[in-house]
Formats: C-alpha cells, sequence, structure tokens
C-alpha cells in the first residue's frame, strides 16, 4: 500500500487494524538541525588476537534525540589503545570515499566504524567528531584470549573438524 500526502514538519503515524484491534503502529518525526553524534558498538569486548573486529555504528542526531538521516557533516575518528581502525564506510553505492581512513561523509544520518584488534590486552577508545555537533566517546575491551587444551562439550579441535558455511 502506498499514500501520498503533503510534507508538513511534525510526527507522522501509521496504525494497522484487523478486526478492529490495533496490530502495528509505525512512527515517524521529522529530524531538526543535526545536533550530536551517538556511538553504538556491538558488544563491549574483542579478543586480543590482532584479527578481532568490533563495529561501531555512528549515528547524527537532533537535539531531541531523532535520527537526521540528510546529514552530511564530515566526521573524523581518534583510536587510541589496543586497536586500530581497519575501515569507515557509510553504505552509500556511489561515495569515492576510502575505507582506508579516520573520516568519512555519512548516508542517511549514520556511518560504520570498525576497529580491529591489534594484538595487545587492554581499553580501546574510540572518538568521534564533526565540527559544530557534539562529539562522543565510546570505550571497548581488548582481553587475551584463553586458550583450552581439553575438549570443551565433547569437541576436540585437533581431533574434531567443522565447516563453517555463510548464507548471505
Amino acid at each position: 500500500m502506498r499514500w501520498r500526502v503533503p510534507y508538513t514538519p511534525g510526527t507522522l503515524k501509521a496504525v494497522s487494524t484487523k478486526n478492529g484491534k490495533t496490530v502495528l503502529t509505525k512512527e515517524v518525526k521529522t529530524a531538526g538541525k543535526a545536533y550530536q553524534l551517538i556511538l553504538k558498538a556491538d558488544g563491549n569486548t574483542i579478543t586480543a588476537d590482532g584479527k578481532d573486529l568490533s563495529f561501531v555504528t555512528v549515528e547524527i542526531r537532533d537535539q531531541n534525540g531523532v535520527l537526521v538521516p540528510n546529514a552530511k557533516d564530515l566526521v573524523k575518528f581518534s583510536v587510541s589503545g589496543s586497536a586500530f581502525i581497519a575501515g569507515v564506510d557509510s553504505g552509500d553505492p556511489v561515495s569515492l570515499e576510502p575505507f582506508k581512513s579516520n573520516q568519512h561523509t555519512p548516508s542517511n544520518g549514520k556511518l560504520l566504524c570498525v576497529l580491529q584488534s591489534n594484538g595487545s590486552k587492554g581499553k580501546i577508545t574510540l572518538t568521534a567528531k564533526a565540527d559544530g555537533l557534539q562529539s562522543s566517546t565510546i570505550q571497548i575491551a581488548a582481553r587475551q584470549l584463553i586458550k583450552r587444551d581439553k575438549a570443551v562439550n565433547g569437541f576436540n579441535k585437533e581431533k574434531d573438524h567443522c565447516k563453517m558455511v555463510f548464507f548471505f
């Protein structure tokens, strides 16, 4: 279904009903001016093995916390501690900005910064800044991998083999 409605700033709410009862509601709010950066990591720890990754999402939000989809503020990253920036991307298929960089322009108000363990354990601090916006900092811990020689849950990595299959 599709409805064309004239643009008016504010809140647009759609309510789906079945047999007179509400089964789904969706609300969209008009974003104001870009105000702040918000960082969200996929977890609060990574393994200090030189390979593990942390995926940190950056969102540009207005003063009310609403995502600003048309924000084009250049976001600059700095990292300290037990990781380095493996890549940055916005998901924009026509962007010519390099992945291997410490700065990027968002698409639809979002970016992804990928951190990679440098092999040492300790604290990782990622900061994102953009001119005129409140910056954001997040901390992640890099922990040493605990190696176990004995079988875990009946699986012994030297004797048993497994194959990983990915579906896209």
